[in-house]
């Protein structure tokens, strides 16, 4: 049963229950240094998809409304693309977001199992800077590589369980992308409906909870959509958005620890790494006590 102000040993099998307390557990004792790593290095990309998400919204209500007049088909067209292109910027660094927070929720996780104390920011920017290209890199191709297989009969389903450990294990184990590829088959064989199940509840939790931080955009959506008077600001709604969008992605942070767990639960089933760390301590532990009895 894990304790309060305990320091978590990642390493170590544990059931659906207690991968589930460990997520909020760890989430909970370590809130303010990992708010401090996502606010300094995920905030920036957040804020730049929840601005443009908010552009789309504003112009799109702007065309269902008839607010948005054009004097020539020209401006209309321009408009049309303008928009556009704010969706399409939205999806960017929406995506670029959930990477990043990824990168930056595993490399937290990495200084807390290797070093002592409080995790620093600087310690976790170390570790997002020597991932962060291949990450992204690798990220968009998966996510191409999992949407297209959707429609083949469900393997986009199959890859996206499988795949879904590939930052933690890229960022834990220092892998190159084909080897990071084949330790995610290897790590989910045998595991997948466990894996599937597990991140399944765990997204409907966050879920739940992302639900109270879509209130206050909906709530403005709904009111300006009934036209009330002061509702109608573009500025606001940009800024509502901004903000839902900054806090929905900070709230996958839920599932990223989560995933953690998930991987570190496999890492013990089929290789025992922890196991074998204990036992070592031991046997080291045995051996300085055996040396400091001296001759009697």
């Amino acid at each position: 049963m894990l304790q309060t102000k305990q320091k978590i040993n990642l390493r170590e099998e544990r059931d659906f229950g207690d991968k589930l307390n460990a997520t909020f557990y760890f989430i909970k004792t370590n809130f303010r240094p990992l708010l401090r790593a996502l606010l300094l290095y995920v905030t920036p990309v957040a804020l730049a998809a929840g601005i443009f998400s908010g552009l789309f919204q504003a112009r799109t209500f702007q065309r269902m409304t008839g607010e948005a007049t054009y004097s020539t088909f020209g401006d209309n067209v321009f408009m049309n693309q303008v928009t556009s292109l704010n969706y399409i910027l939205s999806m960017i660094f929406t995506l670029l977001s959930i990477f990043i927070l990824s990168l930056t929720v595993y490399s937290f996780m990495v200084v807390y199992q290797d070093e002592e104390g409080e995790v620093q920011p600087a310690a976790v920017w170390e570790h997002i800077k020597a991932n962060l290209v291949p990450v992204i890199y690798s990220g968009i191709a998966i996510s191409v590589v999992t949407f297209l297989s959707i429609f083949f009969f469900g393997l986009g389903i199959y890859l996206g369980i499988v795949l879904s450990l590939f930052i933690i294990v890229m960022v834990r184990e220092e892998l190159g992308f084909i080897e990071t590829v084949e330790r995610c088959f290897y790590l989910i064989k045998g595991n997948w409906w466990a894996t599937f199940g597990f991140l399944l509840i765990v997204g409907i939790i966050q879920g739940l909870i992302g639900v109270l931080a879509a209130l206050p955009l909906g709530a403005v959506t709904m009111l300006r959509a009934f036209e009330v008077p002061g509702m109608d600001s573009d500025i606001l709604l940009v800024v509502v958005n901004a903000s839902a969008s900054v806090l929905s992605i900070f709230l996958y942070c839920i599932y990223a620890v989560a995933i953690g767990f998930q991987y570190y639960n496999l890492v013990e089933q089929k290789d025992g790494i922890g196991l074998m760390e204990q036992v070592d301590l031991i046997g080291r532990s045995e051996t300085n006590l055996t040396a400091n009895e001296g001759e009697f």
